[in-house]
């Protein structure tokens, strides 16, 4: 069962209507306008993961420190460090990748599960 603990969270300006698209839980990155948008794969610029469900232009809470639910892209074990795909739901991080956590319980592509935000880069193979 996913949880969440609250530590850091970032405000920021939603990009585009996450409300509708129904992108709660899955990674988000800065924009060059600063403002929050989907993340793509293993984007350099993830800042953390959506916690509400904004509009466009309305603020968009973003986890970067604590607990977080996230949405799995793939399957993921529990333990492996994660990164975002092409649609911002989290997968397992491989070599030279950055990572934005580490799931704290195995999951399956289209699951919601939990992730100790953390962030840094896998080292080379």
């Amino acid at each position: 069962m996913s949880h969440e603990l609250r530590l850091f969270d970032l405000s920021y300006e939603a990009a585009a209507d996450y409300y509708t698209t129904s992108k709660q839980f899955f990674v988000m990155k800065l924009n060059t306008s600063g403002r929050a948008e989907l993340s793509g794969a293993a984007a350099a610029s993830m800042i953390g993961i959506l916690q509400n469900k904004p509009k466009q232009y309305e603020a968009a809470e973003v986890r970067n420190l604590g607990l977080s639910k996230a949405v799995c892209g793939d399957t993921i074990a529990c333990g492996a460090k994660v990164t975002a795909d092409a649609n911002g739901a989290i997968v397992t991080a491989t070599a030279g990748q950055k990572y934005c956590g580490t799931a704290q319980e195995a999951g399956a592509d289209g699951r919601v599960i939990t992730i100790l935000m953390e962030h840094g880069y896998m080292p080379a193979a």
